[in-house]
């Protein structure tokens, strides 16, 4: 989170923006001190001091040890995200099933609850929604609100918030594991990067400044649905050769049985690379994958390309390989890496949504 994102405002109007400027600064470990907050976010020594105080009395921010320094003059106190701080919930509702996380502001993951279902409507949905968020904020009474990941269309939120009566910050499950990469994870340091999660459903979210790049509907960016064969078979999208339909791992899962003559599940083929008939349909998945990752990269130049999901499963000599095939033309090198988070990305990043509107000036009181 560059200074040059966003440099605090000493104004009564910009009071809410200059309190998310400062717990972002401390909860991503960019600052650890008033100083430091005071030199990265451009705000007034009195402003950052105050904000500070504010946020200690409410129980958000606490004074550590002392930094020393070599300087004359007294050390600097360290601040860090108290550990009596809100916590927060996210719920990542997908078609198979739905989980849900209780996690620190630093996305530290507490307790876990999740239901499993083969089928159900989308009736249902907010009935398992609340089963699984009625075990997991047993208890709990220090919440600061509730994120939502979703692979499916379901309007969660006026249903959470009526029954919860906390706040609720809904989004596509690529974006947010976006956002979580983004804030804590292996897209910290990029401005720039697309995240892909691989799986049935392919998802994927775009960091572009900083920030997830939507459209003036609000929508975020769909890669399992971007056609690599204009004249391949129809979508359920409505579209003909979309990327999920040659990339999705229930597709590719079906071509190892078919080839290697066995049923394994796709983490324990991955562990066989090397054999010739794994490696066929590896190397034609990595292809396919290249051929939408490479468009999304001439049009949006981003630094980095971030695997979640399914990908987690992958070699590194095969993340390799998709390194290499997007890279095969000009410009500068785009490096492909997996998600710090891991296969939790998009659950995390339901709390990552919460965290991210914390930071942007949102929830907090003034």
């Amino acid at each position: 989170m560059g200074a040059e994102q966003g440099m605090g405002r000493n104004s009564l109007q910009s009071k809410r923006h200059n309190r998310g400027l400062v717990i972002g600064q401390l909860l991503t470990g960019a600052c650890g001190s008033r100083i430091e907050l005071a030199r990265r976010t451009g705000l007034s020594k009195m402003t950052v001091t105050n904000i500070v105080a504010d946020f200690i009395a409410q129980g958000m921010v606490e004074e550590c040890e002392e930094q020393l320094t070599e300087t004359c003059g007294r050390n600097p106190i360290r601040l860090r995200i108290s550990s009596g701080a809100p916590r927060v919930a996210g719920l990542l509702v997908q078609r198979e099933g739905i989980v849900a996380a209780l996690c620190t502001l630093e996305l530290q993951v507490l307790k876990t609850e999740e239901v499993s279902f083969l089928s159900v409507s989308k009736d249902q949905l907010p009935v398992y929604a609340c089963e699984v968020l009625d075990r997991l904020l047993a208890g709990e009474s220090n919440l600061l609100a509730i994120g939502v990941a979703r692979a499916v269309s379901v309007d969660l939120r006026s249903f959470l918030e009526e029954r919860y009566r906390l706040p609720v910050i809904v989004d596509e499950d690529g974006a947010s594991a976006a956002q979580a990469e983004k804030l804590l994870g292996a897209g910290q340091e990029a401005d720039d990067f697309v995240y892909v999660g691989l799986g049935d459903h392919i998802s994927s979210g775009i960091i572009s400044g900083g920030k997830v790049l939507r459209s003036a509907r609000g929508a975020g960016s769909r890669l399992g649905h971007v056609s690599i064969d204009r004249n391949g078979p129809p979508c359920s999208c409505g579209g003909r050769g979309c990327l999920e339909m040659y990339a999705g791992t229930r597709v590719v899962l079906g071509k190892l049985w078919r080839s290697a003559g066995r049923k394994l599940r796709f983490a324990q083929f991955c562990r066989l690379s090397g054999v010739a008939e794994i490696e066929e349909v590896m190397t034609e998945l990595i292809a396919n994958l290249a051929v939408a990752l490479t468009s999304m990269i001439r049009l949006l130049q981003p630094e980095l390309i971030i695997l979640g999901q399914d990908g987690m499963e992958w070699d590194d000599r095969h993340v390799q390989m998709l390194e290499e095939a997007v890279n095969c033309g000009e410009g500068e090198p785009v490096p492909v890496r997996k998600a710090r988070f891991g296969r939790d990305a998009q659950l995390i990043g339901a709390a990552a949504n919460v965290v991210c509107a914390l930071c942007q000036g949102e929830l907090l009181d003034v």
